[in-house]
Formats: structure tokens, sequence, C-alpha cells
């Protein structure tokens, strides 16, 4: 399996993570962020044993993760002011 393939795999991680953190998480910002990269890398850790890849610590495969982190929150963050608006 591809690492492009793996990482579209993870992408309904991602928006479960962000959801979940939304849900559960009080505070802003960055630790925001960190936590739900927290709860990507709890997932990450079961692919990379079916990958053979190691990418819990591919500081690459965290910055990816992180700026999907933000994509997914600006849309949510956009179509709830359209449907406030």
């Amino acid at each position: 399996m591809g690492f492009l393939a793996i990482g579209m795999k993870l992408l309904p991680y991602i928006v479960d993570a962000i959801q979940w953190v939304e849900k559960l998480v009080t505070t802003k910002g960055q630790y925001k962020q960190d936590a739900a990269v927290y709860l990507v890398k709890s997932v990450l850790g079961i692919a990379e044993r079916g990958a053979d890849r190691d990418l819990l610590d591919d500081e690459e495969v965290e910055a990816a993760t992180r700026k999907v982190i933000d994509a997914v929150v600006a849309l949510q963050n956009i179509i709830a002011k359209k449907e406030n608006a």
C-alpha cells in the first residue's frame, strides 16, 4: 500500500479526532490541535503495523497531519458561519 493510500485512509480518523476533541476539550488553539494529533497518532500506531513503516516518529507525517487538522477546522468554521448567517 502506497504512502498516499495510507494517508487517505487516515483522513476519516483525523476528522473523527477533531470531532472528539471539539466535544471534550474546552480550551482553544494549540492545546486542541495537540489533543487531535495525539488521537491520530494512536490510530497511526495501528496503521504503521500494517504498513510496516515508522509513521509515529516521522516529523513530516505529524506536520501534514497538523495541516489537515487546520484545513478541516477552517472548513467547519466556514460552514458554521454560513449556516448561522
